[in-house]
This record gives structure tokens, C-alpha cells and sequence, in this order.
């Protein structure tokens, strides 16, 4: 930095389309559109906390999560208390479990459960996207799946998955 003010460098470099798209509405909403301006605050904030000079913010950002962390405990706390309906599908996969000898964890049987539904085998984003269950839970509730032989794998040359024992074509369902 001179004593004239800073020097500017034109950088080129990539980013995703995604990425684009929330760098030009942060840019809207905070900047004026400027998105160079965009890029340069940010850039400052991370060397702030990546340095340990954000500490002000990431105590506020630490007592956000407090608050979220308590309504969340409060409405888990009112949820318990509603009673609720077991459904057909629920029972059924409890019953799927039994005769298995497997107990299935809840996001178990919603990934069975989606697959139940399935008129064909499933792409892992498709499952995953249906599912709306956490990647790394996900991953493992269906990895325990497979290993337990509940979910299959075609030998089509292709990554996807149904129930074991169920040929997912339509109009072909099993038998409760």
C-alpha cells in the first residue's frame, strides 16, 4: 500500500454457478451490486477470523445457536407431548424389521420407506433428495442397509438401489 491508496490487481479465477448467483445477490442486498466490493469484505472478514480478531461476531454467532439449540429443545419437549397416530407404512416396516431380525433406525426406515414407493431403482441423489435426511446419515443408514442385505444394488452397471427381494416395476408391488 502506498501513501496514494491502495493498489488494485484484476484477478481471474472460477466459481460455481451457485456461487455466483449468492455472490450477486450479497453484492445487491449489502453493496450496491458492487461485487468486487462484495468479494473484498468477505475476503477481510475470513482473514478476521482466521487470524482470531472475529471473536466479537462468532460470540454472537455462538449465541444464535443457543437460542435455536433451546426452541428446538422447547418444541421437541411440545412434540412429545402430541399424541401421534402410527401410521400403515409405519407398521409395516416395524413388521419388515421383525421378520428380518434387524431393527431399523428411524432414518432407516424412512430410506425403506422411500424405496417401498419407488416404481423403479433409485439414483442416491434421488433417495437422498427424497429422504431430506443429512448426507452423513444417510450414507450410513443406507451403508447398514446394503451390509444387512435389506437394499440392493442392480447389476446394471449403474448406482442405484431398490429393496432386496422386490423388482421395482410398475404396477408390481408386494404383497402385505
Amino acid at each position: 500500500m502506498t501513501d496514494e491508496g491502495p493498489t488494485f490487481i484484476r484477478r481471474k479465477f472460477t466459481i460455481t454457478e451457485v456461487l455466483d448467483l449468492t455472490l450477486q445477490q450479497m453484492a445487491t442486498g449489502h453493496y450496491q451490486g458492487n461485487v468486487s466490493l462484495c468479494l473484498r469484505a468477505a475476503i477481510e472478514s475470513h482473514r478476521q477470523i482466521l487470524e482470531g480478531e472475529g471473536q466479537f461476531a462468532l460470540q454472537q454467532v455462538q449465541r444464535k445457536l443457543e437460542n435455536v439449540d433451546q426452541t428446538v429443545q422447547e418444541m421437541q419437549a411440545t412434540l412429545g407431548e402430541i399424541p401421534v397416530e402410527e401410521s400403515e407404512d409405519k407398521r409395516t416396516v416395524d413388521s419388515q424389521s421383525v421378520m428380518c431380525g434387524i431393527q431399523l433406525t428411524d432414518e432407516m426406515s424412512v430410506i425403506v420407506a422411500v424405496l417401498e414407493n419407488a416404481r423403479t431403482a433409485l439414483r442416491l441423489e434421488d433417495i437422498l433428495e427424497q429422504t431430506e435426511l443429512a448426507p452423513s446419515h444417510f450414507q450410513t443408514n443406507l451403508s447398514r442397509l446394503v451390509d444387512r442385505g435389506l437394499v440392493i444394488t442392480p447389476n446394471d452397471g449403474q448406482q442405484r438401489f431398490s429393496l432386496a427381494g422386490r423388482v421395482n416395476t410398475p404396477g408390481t408391488r408386494r404383497k402385505r
